[in-house]
């Protein structure tokens, strides 16, 4: 049941490359003749069908043949697989939300959506790798705080003595306290020496005699808190990447094996516009999701478009080149990484991210 749903799922990726074509039968011909077109359709290859006027958008050499390994993927022991489909997406980092939300339990109301506009040219559907891995970090940059944070400091000893019952703060009376003045100016001797030094500082070093304002206080045992704190910058784009052995049995795999290796090197390459080359056309985007005999499975996170920004193959990881007969490698290795488009929020979190 879980392969006959592979099946079907990596047939209806070619659903696109047959639509307009169908549309423009169907404006000629009857409705009811529709569903002989799209059967005729998917059994001529792609470079049979006839130009649509997006077809020069998608056009692609690989297009249309999913390819799977191994062979039995999506039987009983081998339900758990990755699908990768590429192509051109209509897609936008800064409208457009996570990939395959659709049947997912949401927390919260989710304000981003997916573009409908995505389009396949080329599905790979491989088995699930042994390390699967997302991160989320931030960036954040240290920096001092400056005047800024010794007027917030000199401002919280004032309330701190003043919650006391030393002054104002405390309802004790309309004036400062002692203790009060004292920490307004402990504070302020801090700013004092902090300016005094950056000016000082600037003027001596000019005629090449150093810091004395630093040498002085190292002298008195003392140093001046530059008070740092930790700004925050922004999310950092997630990265992922898988490693896959290739270990075909058989012709039809070895060849499966050879379409899935140049498809993530055609569709992670630049094209070149007009005959002298000066433009490049950008790699197309790569669409990533963990299976379940037929489903993507919920419990694993959900990846927004990325770009393909390494194909690693080793076609010797044991160490000596083996070959078959007709010279397809014994054994290969492929190792591919993928950064996102999008950068991560909470709602993306909620969403499945």
């Amino acid at each position: 049941m879980a392969f006959s749903k592979l099946r079907n799922s990596l047939n209806n990726l070619a659903t696109p490359f047959i639509a307009n074509a169908i549309g423009n039968f169907t404006k000629k011909a009857g409705a009811k003749d529709a569903g002989k077109v799209a059967a005729q359709l998917k059994r001529k290859s792609p470079f049979n069908i006839d130009d649509s006027p997006s077809q020069k958008l998608i056009e692609n050499p690989l297009s249309f043949n999913p390819v799977q390994y191994p062979l039995d993927l999506g039987s009983n022991g081998l339900g758990h697989y990755m699908l990768f489909e590429s192509g051109f997406l209509g897609y936008s980092p800064q409208t457009s939300g996570l990939l395959d939300t659709a049947g997912r339990q949401k927390r919260d109301k989710i304000t981003s959506k997916t573009s409908s506009k995505s389009i396949t040219t080329a599905a790979i559907a491989i088995y699930m790798p042994n390390t699967i891995k997302a991160s989320y970090s931030q960036s954040y940059e240290g920096d001092t705080a400056g005047v800024a944070g010794d007027l917030e400091a000199i401002k919280g000893s004032i309330d701190k003595i003043g919650g006391q019952g030393g002054g104002p703060a405390g309802g004790g009376g309309t004036s400062m306290s002692s203790e009060q003045i004292k920490a307004a100016l402990a504070g302020a001797s801090g700013m004092a020496i902090r300016q005094g030094k950056k000016l000082v500082g600037e003027l001596v070093s000019m005629a090449g005699a150093g810091d004395p304002v630093r040498f002085l206080q190292k002298r008195s045992g003392n140093a001046l808190n530059p008070r740092n704190e930790q700004f925050y910058d922004s999310p950092q784009f997630r990265s992922f990447s898988y490693s896959f052995d290739f270990w075909p049995r058989n012709m039809a795999e070895a060849k499966a094996v050879a379409d899935i290796i140049t498809i993530f090197k055609y569709n992670s390459s630049p094209g070149l516009k007009g005959d002298a080359g000066a433009i490049f056309e950008i790699p197309n985007y790569f669409k990533i999701s963990y299976m379940n005999r037929g489903e993507v499975n919920p419990h694993l996170n959900l990846i927004s478009a990325c770009y393909c920004q390494g194909v690693d193959v080793d076609y010797a990881p044991d160490g000596e080149p083996r070959f078959f007969e007709d010279g397809q490698p014994v054994h290969t290795r492929l190792s591919v990484s993928f950064v996102e488009d999008r950068i991560i929020t909470k709602n993306d979190i909620i969403e499945g991210a």
